[in-house]
């Protein structure tokens, strides 16, 4: 009986250890309030054909931004990089406004919704109009801002 006491205690201990008694006295903790667009970019997409299987390729677009926080505007130039091993020119040659995927950095915890035509982000869409809205919203729920995204060149 001794024994069967003194197998039980650790298992007793282990259990009084992990476990919390901790149930209220947490601080809240706050919700964000900011739904700003830190950047805007864009990459290329293509699936390349192997004996085994098909394998895709990702070429990140370059992308310069100019942020307006205050009217809630970014305008991208968006250029394509010059053909390379990894980025041939029939690939690179294929590359139009129409085919790229967009996608963004937000404030921590905000979400983000697409208003109208505005392409959706994180899949092949059609950026190809000169200008987009997106409702940014931030943690908090309350807080919302419009963003009009101003694709102003195309260089290729």
């Amino acid at each position: 009986m001794m024994n069967k006491i003194l197998k039980l205690v650790p298992a007793l201990l282990s259990i009084l250890l992990f476990t919390s008694c901790l149930k209220s006295g947490l601080d809240d903790l706050p919700a964000f309030e900011d739904a700003e667009i830190t950047s805007f970019k864009f990459e290329y997409r293509w699936v390349v054909k192997n004996v085994d299987n098909d394998q895709l390729s990702v070429q990140t677009l370059d992308v310069t931004n100019t942020i307006d926080t205050e009217n809630n505007v970014v305008d991208c130039t968006i250029t394509v990089p010059a053909a390379s091993d990894d980025f041939p020119t029939e690939v690179r040659d294929l590359v139009t406004e129409s085919n790229i995927v967009g996608y963004c950095n937000i404030s921590t915890a905000a979400s983000l919704k697409p208003i109208g035509n505005a392409p959706k982000l994180g899949i092949i869409q059609d950026f190809s109009g000169s200008s987009f809205q997106y409702e940014v919203t931030a943690a908090d729920g309350k807080t919302k801002k419009v963003w009009t995204i101003n694709i102003v060149d195309f260089i290729k």
